[in-house]
């Protein structure tokens, strides 16, 4: 395995011990999040962003409440796209920053959101009609825009996709905004895994001039301006991604103006904050070689881990699997597969691993987030993986996705 890197955060921070008790007392699949990595990249995090800020944890990364909890408690806001990612996010938000998201609210959506005290995404004219009729008053409201240009990003959020309006729809709505609505600003994400901290500030230079744009020719008053993220991590495979801190002096730069004159600047992450807190455990149930190469059949497949990869298309199968059984073995070139009965099942395509042998405990790093709720979990009706939530060596809390997440009883073995 990569050894982490000096002052970052990086999955896979627990000793081989410890995870084979886990092991043996929950089974395998495994999915172990550390609170303590979390907590420890929120405040890396935090430091590259300018002074003031709030930064706001996207749940669909994870919203497993314990991960959710200890983000709050280091001072990451939330942004929400569901009712049942809201039921998390509120009964600890206090006043830290709470925003709802989403092209299609209902709304029922809409009045649960706005009585729990979050500030709306509004995505269109629409929208803020169904928000008038069915909210709460004072409805405060951001209005999401889409900046000309898509970013370099790995995921746009802009280019003609179903987020937001565009720069003249939303000046329009700033005219002729109805009463009973607080217009506190603009959201303006571009794009999700930008390549480096050159992309980021790129993007969020395009979210800043569409956002003065609208303010000016439209009246509207920039109280808040969230600039989205995008910052970028690793997904199933070891590393920490590119150094972002030459980002920390560029970005202060931009948003002094808008500070001074009371702007409130907020940021989003999600895979970047949890990802590294993150690993996969599980066991070798065959080998197969094959003329074509040598197959390794593992109790983990797509229904468990990123079916969807979060990014709304197939994983690609490049999980990079560590052996922690035989980490001195020699390596091999494998295909590794999961249990499902389709061909889809594959995890990871001509990957090198210490020779794996049946009963073998591999291990992914750097899936906290996208694990198990961008899986396809409901397909051929296996059994959730047991997600056990740890604090360095410490065990705390078991659960399981089932129809939402279910804490396990403490005394209750695995099954």
């Amino acid at each position: 395995m990569v050894p982490p890197s000096e002052g970052r955060a990086q999955a896979g921070s627990a000793s081989p011990d410890s995870l084979l008790r886990h092991v043996e007392r929950y089974g395998t699949p495994l999915l172990l999040h550390d609170l303590a990595t979390v907590r420890q990249r929120a405040g890396e995090l935090r430091r590259l962003l300018p002074s003031g800020s709030g930064l706001l944890y996207s749940l669909k990364a994870n919203p497993l409440p314990p991960v959710v909890a200890a983000l709050q408690g280091s001072g990451c806001g939330t942004e929400v796209s569901s009712p049942a990612e809201l039921a998390v996010a509120v009964p600890a938000t206090g006043e830290l920053p709470l925003l709802y998201t989403g092209p299609g609210k209902s709304g029922a959506e809409i009045a649960a959101a706005a009585a729990a005290g979050a500030v709306l995404s509004c995505e269109s004219a629409v929208e803020l009609a169904r928000a008038v009729a069915t909210g709460p008053r004072p409805l405060r409201l951001l209005l999401r825009v889409q900046a000309p240009g898509p970013p370099a990003a790995g995921l746009s959020m802009a280019d003609g996709r179903q987020f937001g309006m565009l720069v003249a729809e939303a000046v329009e709505l700033c005219r002729a905004r109805p009463a009973g609505v607080e217009l506190l600003g603009v959201h303006c994400y571009l794009g999700s895994q930008l390549p480096g901290w050159q992309a980021l500030l790129a993007a969020f230079e395009q979210a800043v001039d569409a956002a003065c744009r609208i303010s000016e020719d439209g009246g509207l008053p920039l109280r808040i301006l969230d600039l989205g993220g995008g910052f970028p991590w690793p997904y199933a495979m070891p590393g920490t991604g590119p150094d972002l801190a030459p980002l920390t002096a560029g970005l202060a730069e931009l948003v002094a103006p808008l500070q001074r004159q009371g702007t409130e600047t907020w940021f989003e992450a999600g895979r970047s904050l949890v990802a590294p807190a993150g690993r996969l455990l599980t066991t070798v149930m065959d080998v197969k070689r094959r003329a074509g190469g040598c197959l390794v059949v593992v109790d983990a497949g797509v229904n468990v881990l990123g079916g969807m990869s979060g990014l709304g298309r197939v994983l690609r199968p490049e999980a990079v699997f560590g052996n922690l059984t035989a980490p001195d073995g020699e390596p091999r070139q494998v295909t590794v597969v999961g249990p499902l009965c389709t061909p889809l099942d594959r995890m990871s395509v001509n990957t090198t691993v210490a020779e794996p042998r049946v009963g073998d405990l591999l291990c992914v790093q750097n899936v906290g987030g996208y694990a198990s709720t961008a899986a396809l979990s409901a397909f051929l009706s296996r059994p959730a993986a047991i997600e056990l939530v740890t604090d360095g060596d410490r065990v705390l809390q078991a659960w399981t996705l089932n129809t939402g997440y279910r804490r396990l009883p403490a005394e209750a073995p695995a099954e």
